[in-house]
């Protein structure tokens, strides 16, 4: 791709130590298990002839104070908190907030995860929306986007506040993407120097286009992806996930001869039946680890950190048991392997409470133990 943006800042690249760790290995060493708070993710709430503006509320997003205190509480390290500033800027040039006060919101996030002793993963999420606004993510505006983030966050403590890209990059050819992020990156560096990176790759940030791809240039990076396999488990019901899913529930973990799982009529002859077909080995808690450890191995290949922004299970159809050994299977590979993580979520429908309660199930307080390396 050729295309060139223009703006008037210039490009500056902050170096890592030159003896033993660098800044990000240093850093990614310290984020443990971790945690995503959703909700200033969540721009379908709004109204789309506003482009989805008005989604997030002061009085829901101040209950997150204490919901960030119990994340600390429960013994996680750091926060991944998602964030839809896409819905706070304008579409069109000169790319200016539109909605300032909302920034508040995400402001409060940070402080409060700080004040509680988090690290902070300031997250770019949503950005395209659903691709029902035109342009919203058109690479000059997300490039005009993430200047402004940084520069709102410029002052925060680098060892504690990290800087994620965009969440899950799709419909965008590898290639593409590669431009666009180290577009991103170039900018951001001119106004954040020395603020770790966290980057992933193309089709929604997957395990294997990651192995796939090649390290950036800038050494004070972070590369993530994505674990939520084997997916007919952890996305059953699930209904933005497609009819398939949608219809698919009983899937146990792992695979059991006694437990026939039924695939509905919308799943016939789609990729999901072949998943239901290959279940027994996709769910073979080995086969889990020896594909996380391919991710390990690209990192020490290529001498860089990686850390696991999401993971976790949908709790709509699937026992907490079936969950609970699901979580130990990942959990327990990740400390092996020693990769930092964040389940997904806190409070939504891949949360860790005991049915009806706040409080973290028996079994998923196990799992999360797992982790040898907490």
């Amino acid at each position: 791709m050729n295309k060139v943006l223009i703006f008037p800042v210039a490009a500056l690249f902050c170096v890592g130590s030159l003896f033993g760790q660098s800044d990000a290995e240093r850093r990614a060493s310290r984020m443990g298990v971790g945690m995503n708070l959703s909700y200033l993710d969540n721009y379908w709430k709004g109204t789309k002839e506003k482009h989805f503006s008005d989604f997030a509320k002061p009085e829901e997003a101040a209950k997150r104070e204490k919901m960030l205190a119990d994340i600390a509480k429960a013994g996680f390290k750091t926060v991944r908190i998602p964030i839809c500033f896409s819905a706070w800027m304008e579409i069109k040039q000169p790319y200016d907030w539109d909605n300032p006060d909302a920034l508040k919101m995400p402001d409060s996030f940070v402080k409060w995860a700080l004040d509680s002793g988090l690290n902070v993963i300031i997250d770019l999420h949503h950005s395209e929306f659903d691709r029902s606004v035109a342009d919203a993510d058109d690479p000059e505006r997300i490039v005009n986007l993430w200047t402004k983030i940084a520069e709102r966050y410029k002052n925060t403590d680098p060892e504690r506040v990290f800087f994620e890209l965009r969440n899950e990059p799709n419909k965008i050819p590898a290639e593409q993407w590669r431009w666009q992020a180290e577009q991103i990156i170039k900018y951001v560096r001119a106004i954040a120097p020395k603020h770790t990176l966290i980057v992933g790759f193309h089709e929604w940030n997957g395990r294997q286009q990651l192995i796939e791809s090649k390290p950036f240039a800038d050494p004070n990076i972070i590369y993530t992806f994505h674990y939520y396999d084997p997916f007919v488990f952890t996305h059953q019901g699930a209904t933005w996930a497609g009819p398939a899913l949608k219809d698919l529930r009983s899937v146990p973990f792992p695979y059991s001869a006694d437990d026939k799982i039924k695939v509905p009529d919308s799943a016939k002859g789609s990729y999901i039946e072949q998943q239901i077909g290959n279940y027994k080995k996709e769910s073979d808690p080995e086969k889990m680890y020896a594909d996380l450890k391919a991710a390990k191995d690209w990192a020490i290949k290529n001498k860089v950190p990686v850390f696991v922004g999401e993971f976790g299970s949908y709790d709509q159809y699937s026992s907490m048991e079936d969950r609970c050994r699901h979580a130990t299977a990942v959990y327990s590979a990740l400390g092996k392997l020693g990769l930092p993580n964040a389940w997904w979520e806190w409070d939504g429908g891949f949360n860790m409470f005991e049915k009806g309660s706040q409080t973290i199930a028996p079994c998923m307080r196990k799992a999360i133990d797992s982790f040898s390396g907490r």
